[in-house]
């Protein structure tokens, strides 16, 4: 009988398993995951960092002249009685044994299209059949090299191989980075790190599988770059290349470039890096100083507010932490997630500081050396930083090291990165729901979309992520960062049940914002739905979706879709104007020049859960002045709260005998009074002050009107109009009253009105 401690050992290597078979689909395969300079064990800290960079540049001038690093799918091939086979790395029988060209059918089965239901071959099909093909021409006349090489008698060992090509059929590109003509890239030569199953028996052999000095655990890389002879190297690639040119490729060992400029790391040690530990609170340093605190943070964790725990230094916190965005080198707060909304625990904001800026640091001193080098070759040519990256073997190394600059954060991947199993590439992660807007400002009609999504139980999670449009787009007043401030107020008063986040994008639309979380920040499984209303249904166009997903490293693992939500719901939706954030906008770029009416029309914009109080703080942190300056304080004080309170003012008049017009002592207005009818303080009712009596007694015919339209019976259809400037009562849209209305079926239609407005502007 196995004892507990038992089970949990077993599952453990299972998972083990699971999660080593996941990392070769997300790092290439075989080939496994080429370090960054701050992947180096002697890597300690940010002072070390920067050392590694400067002993990059010294071999760079001493004459190591890199390697550049190209776009491609990643093929790993070895020899097996005397023909190459493929191999990917994995566990599975057929990559340990080696797959010919007859069984790539098998190991890469076909993938069903959602839409047509129609099979589609999988990619590595014919990037791996085509590859085989090519070193299997004139396998013969290859063995002296590969001799050489080490990998004609040992089946542990491979050739890694890029497969580039220059367009599929159609006309569509393959790569991130567009070739203009079809190539193999050899590497180099590389073991596969031996395999053992959770019995303790050989699966795969292979060189002894070292163990990470930080976790204590045997690596996870499927493989190791291992010495090997360049001139055999380069002798295989001149005669595989013969027979590459039946194919229609070229075949190239290195592609060298040269130094063009000075390696000078002294000024980006001067670039401003904030950070944002609360709204409101951004702990300003520079880089320098920040490297001067900083330690590698390779293999550990940070709990995150939702329940995660990504890498400390990885991708996601780089992004969220720094605000960082591809093409912008700033570390921008505007676009910052907070640490103490980002993260569950305080003990963890160190550990994300330093994950951010040591990938911000490889990011710029990374530009320092791609600005200064240069590729001249046939395979491509030009400005090292218009190419992927560099590779070059340190002093002492075995393996390469990449320098990528930009690229670290342009989310390269390959179309053809499935390699796990159906059930293990699509393991379920979260359900995000993405609601991107420029928000100039948020209203009810947004945060009712909110509330209609987080009903959904499919539904893990819902982030409002608000584009950043040029000054003279919209409204200048309403920036980004009050629209996330207006935001948050709203989901506090709603209370929903259900994480939501607010996040600033870099991006100046939308839609953009939406594909830069797609490309950019999307994390492996996620599953990403776009909301739309059927107003505006076609906004999201499934070839842009996934053009967006293909940018993600981990794009075979994730799934794009819209979800188009009804414009209005129920009775009456027909005649539903827009709740518009235009409306408010010019309201609010008309400040001070507004009236009372226009500051209830912007109130009644705003969600019912929200005191009267909390509303006109929110106003005024959108128009940046105090209201009191513009209004008496009984002016302010005698604005509806909600829709609701419109209602229970309608009811209320219905007990007014007689209504009177007074003029109010010490000041220049006349206000309505209700006789009889008293507050709770046992004071007149009031419905409201004019600055004159002919508007004032144009107030008193419209309650009496209420009372009217309330008490009969066979009146006809009746409006309530937004922003009326007569009434003064807007109610942010317009409610038709059927004929036969009592007050009861009145007032229950007007609560069962749905919150979501027709064609809602984002």
């Amino acid at each position: 009988m196995l004892e507990p401690s038992d089970i949990k050992s077993l599952i453990t290597e299972v998972l083990e398993d699971l999660l080593y078979e996941r990392e070769l689909l997300t790092e290439g395969g075989a080939a496994g995951h080429m370090r960054h300079p701050f992947d180096l064990d002697d890597v300690k800290d940010g002072s070390g960092l920067v050392d590694k960079f400067k002993q990059i540049g010294k071999e760079i001038e001493g004459g190591n002249l890199p390697d550049t690093k190209v776009d491609g799918s990643n093929n790993s091939i070895k020899i097996v009685d005397d023909k190459f086979v493929a191999d990917r790395g994995s566990q599975k029988e057929l990559d340990i044994k080696g797959c010919s060209i007859e069984c790539l059918r098998d190991r890469f089965p076909p993938t069903i299209d959602p839409e047509t239901g129609e099979e589609k071959e999988h990619g590595m099909v014919k990037s791996m059949g085509e590859t085989l093909e090519i070193f299997n021409d004139d396998f013969e006349s290859l063995k002296p090299e590969l001799k050489k090489l080490g990998v004609l008698d040992d089946p542990t060992k491979f050739l890694d191989i890029e497969y580039v090509k220059k367009k599929e059929e159609g006309g569509k590109s393959v790569n991130v980075l567009e070739y203009d003509h079809d190539f193999l890239k050899i590497h180099g030569v590389k073991q596969f790190y031996e395999k053992h199953d959770r019995k303790g028996k050989l699966i795969r052999p292979g060189s002894e599988r070292p163990v990470n000095e930080k976790t204590g655990k045997p690596t996870k890389e499927a493989s190791t770059p291992i010495p090997y002879d360049q001139k055999a190297l380069d002798s295989l690639a001149e005669k595989v290349n013969k027979a590459g040119e039946k194919h229609g490729f070229a075949v190239y060992s290195l592609i060298p470039s040269k130094k063009t400029g000075e390696f000078d790391f002294a000024p980006v040690m001067s670039v401003p890096i904030p950070v944002t530990l609360s709204d409101g609170n951004v702990d300003e340093k520079t880089l320098g100083e920040r490297l001067q605190a900083a330690k590698n943070r390779i293999g550990e964790e940070v709990a995150t507010s939702d329940g995660r725990a990504p890498p400390a230094q990885g991708k996601e916190i780089y992004v969220k932490v720094l605000g960082t965005v591809a093409d912008d080198l700033n570390a921008d707060p505007a676009r910052q997630v907070p640490l103490d909304q980002l993260l569950a625990n305080p003990e963890d904001n160190q550990k994300a500081i330093d994950g951010a800026v040591f990938w911000h640091a490889t990011r710029l001193l990374g530009n320092v050396i791609m600005d200064n080098m240069e590729v001249d070759h046939p395979a491509v040519s030009g400005p090292a930083k218009d190419h992927e990256g560099l590779v070059l073997t340190l002093a002492g190394d075995t393996f390469k090291t990449k320098i990528t600059g930009e690229f670290i954060l342009r989310g390269v991947a390959s179309p053809h990165r499935k390699e796990a199993e159906p059930e293990e590439a699509t393991a379920k992660g979260k359900t995000i729901a993405l609601f991107p807007g420029s928000f100039k400002p948020p209203h009810k009609g947004h945060l009712s979309v909110i509330k209609a999504v987080a009903q959904d139980k499919n539904i893990d999670e819902i982030r409002i992520i608000i584009s950043a449009p040029g000054k003279d787009v919209r409204s200048a007043k309403i920036t980004p960062d009050k629209a996330k401030k207006v935001f948050e107020k709203y989901l506090q008063a709603a209370g929903i049940n259900k994480p939501v986040s607010v996040e600033i994008s870099s991006s100046p639309s939308p839609i953009g914002a939406a594909y830069e979380y797609i490309s950019q920040v999307a994390a492996p499984g996620e599953n990403i739905l776009l909301l739309t209303s059927s107003a505006d249904a076609s906004r999201y166009a499934p070839k842009e979706m996934e053009k967006a997903k293909n940018l993600n490293k981990n794009a075979d693992t994730i799934t794009v879709d819209s979800l188009i939500l009804p414009a209005c719901r129920g009775e009456g939706c027909e005649t539903a104007d827009k709740i518009s954030a235009s409306t408010i906008r010019d309201i609010i770029d008309g400040h001070p020049d507004i009236t009372l009416d226009q500051l209830q029309v912007a109130l009644n914009h705003m969600p019912e859960p929200m005191s009267l109080q909390d509303k006109l703080a929110t106003f005024e942190g959108l128009i940046d002045a105090s209201l009191a300056d513009k209004f008496s304080s009984e002016e302010l004080n005698m604005l509806s709260e909600s829709v609701i309170f419109i209602m229970e003012v309608i009811d209320k008049a219905l007990d007014v005998v007689n209504e009177t017009v007074r003029k109010t002592r010490g000041k220049k207005q006349w206000c309505v009074f209700a006789k009889t009818a008293k507050t709770k303080e046992g004071k007149p009712r009031g419905f409201g002050c004019r600055k004159s009596l002919k508007a004032a007694r144009k107030r008193l015919a419209q309650v009496e009107g209420f009372k009217a339209m309330t008490e009969g019976d066979e009146l006809e259809e009746y409006e309530i109009v937004e922003a009326s400037a007569a009434s003064g009562m807007g109610m942010g849209y317009s409610v038709p009253v059927p004929q036969s209305s009592s007050r009861d079926n009145f007032l229950e239609k007007h609560r069962a009105m749905p919150a979501i407005a027709q064609g809602f502007e984002p």
